[in-house]
């Protein structure tokens, strides 16, 4: 299934990357799906999806229609009196666990004598059973819940393997706009050291004294620390591409900067009460482990009841066609067993009874144990419910702290770049009339980059943002899909 991929780029966010070098612009849709396809742990729970769904399929089938066919025990008998004989006790029979545990059957001993060419069959049975109290039917449908379950679990790990995936790889890009954010403050460093260093050349310092050599070096310490910043941008694009599917090379003579995603689109943040509260992940969890395990729990039965109704064809027993009905109960640790074989076609009615029993102490001593175990069972699952609504309820609040942070932090970029442009703007009108320094007027231009870069983060965080509040939820539509 690929419900995930839709999910995933229902709220990717297109922007185009400008590159300096002869190579093919990638889309960030081609590097997102190339940072998927790369991941082996994303892999792996493709294929355990896939793998569930076999698992279902192989379930449905143990507990459907089942049939067996047998030759029985086959002997070959050579002797000087009696001659050559054959005699072997096949059988056919079949059963639905989900049906009141319905079961049907046939067999028959016969045998074939070589010598006279003469054969001859007994005990040819033919017999229906089903279950009017029990819990097998039960443990049926149990087993086939269990299963579709699986399966839709393996679907929600697969994309909120999907949604973690997307989440490193906007994190990523994210740490590249860190860096770029690294270069900027430290350009911003160097013309600060830069102007002042050029300050002190006017006002006549020696190369010699302390006061210059000490600016000088700051200057210094500057471009170093930019051309470190820039390695260490240059080492993770490198990186970042290789993720996503691309062999990169970089020319030294490239502009980093130009690597960097340069248009990043604005996304709504998503309100975490949007969602319904009974689809956060731990709580549906929670609530299905407890609905399951009441199940399992009430279908243990103090009493059972079955029988099973039948025709055998020339009953050694009683040397006749009889009609045979058999009842199975339970009670507790004792089991009983009695039937009934009536003759057919015969005067001299004579019928055949069977009767058993046994029982087990031990059982009646456990029941009430068990009883109290599941009592308590029982009582962590509504422990556990209780835990998940808690989550729920932190998660909720620490959310919209987040979003309140993060539209705050939005909008103090904003007054602070808008503030940037306008001071550029200014600056290099003065700059062009010579009233200030080039120094001066590219500190102005890098503070307004700066700011830009820091608009970037910021929508990369309302991007992550609503990555994570997704991840907190599941798709109950993809459990009615496993249904149908």
């Amino acid at each position: 299934m690929n419900k995930f991929r839709a999910i995933l780029f229902c709220f990717i966010i297109s922007f185009v990357s400008q590159f300096s070098f002869s190579q093919e612009q990638y889309s960030i849709e081609t590097l997102l799906t190339g940072y998927l396809e790369h991941d082996i742990e994303l892999k792996k729970l493709l294929l355990n999806s896939k793998k569930s769904k076999l698992e279902l399929e192989q379930t449905k089938i143990e507990q459907g229609f089942d049939i067996t066919l047998s030759t029985g025990t086959m002997t070959f008998y050579s002797g000087k009196e009696n001659g050559s004989s054959i005699n072997f006790k096949p059988s056919i029979n079949a059963k639905i666990p989900s049906v009141k545990n319905m079961t049907a059957s046939a067999s028959v001993d016969y045998n074939v004598n070589k010598v006279d060419k003469t054969s001859s069959f007994e005990d040819g049975k033919i017999s229906f059973g089903i279950d009017l109290i029990s819990k097998e039917e039960a443990l049926s449908k149990i087993s086939i819940e269990k299963s579709k379950r699986a399966v839709i679990e393996a679907e929600w790990k697969l994309q909120h393997a999907a949604l973690s995936v997307e989440r490193k790889f906007y994190t990523e890009l994210q740490s590249i706009l860190n860096l770029t954010n690294n270069i900027l403050t430290y350009r911003q460093d160097y013309y600060t050291d830069k102007l002042n260093f050029e300050k002190l050349k006017v006002q006549g310092y020696s190369s010699t004294s302390s006061t210059y050599r000490i600016a000088e070096m700051k200057v210094s310490t500057g471009l170093h620390n930019i051309e470190v910043a820039l390695h260490n941008l240059k080492r993770d694009i490198i990186i970042f591409y290789n993720r996503c599917g691309i062999s990169l090379e970089i020319d030294e003579q490239s502009d980093l900067m130009t690597l960097v995603p340069d248009q990043i689109i604005d996304v709504e943040p998503i309100n975490f009460n949007d969602f319904d509260k009974e689809n956060f992940s731990s709580l549906e969890n929670a609530r299905w482990v407890c609905d399951i395990n009441q199940v399992q729990r009430k279908v243990e039965k103090f009493f059972t009841l079955g029988v099973n109704a039948g025709y055998t064809f020339k009953n050694s027993y009683t040397q006749s066609d009889t009609i045979d009905t058999s009842i199975l109960a339970t009670i507790g640790g004792v089991g009983l067993t009695a039937g009934v074989s009536l003759p057919v076609g015969v005067e001299d009615f004579s019928p055949a009874f069977t009767l058993s029993a046994n029982v087990n102490p031990n059982s009646f001593k456990t029941r009430e144990i068990k009883k109290q175990h599941d009592e308590l069972s029982y009582k962590q699952d509504l422990y556990d419910i209780e835990n998940a609504i808690q989550e729920y309820e932190t998660t909720q609040v620490a959310f919209e702290q987040e979003l309140i942070n993060l539209k705050w932090e939005k909008e103090t970029v904003k007054n602070n770049l808008d503030l940037y442009q306008k001071n550029e703007t200014d600056l290099k009108k003065y700059y062009n009339y010579g009233i200030v320094s080039e120094s001066e007027y590219l500190a102005a231009k890098n503070n307004r980059q700066l700011y830009e870069v820091k608009t970037k983060i910021n929508q990369l965080e309302f991007i992550l943002y609503n990555n994570d509040i997704r991840s907190k939820f599941v798709d109950l539509d993809d459990l009615n899909d496993i249904e149908k």
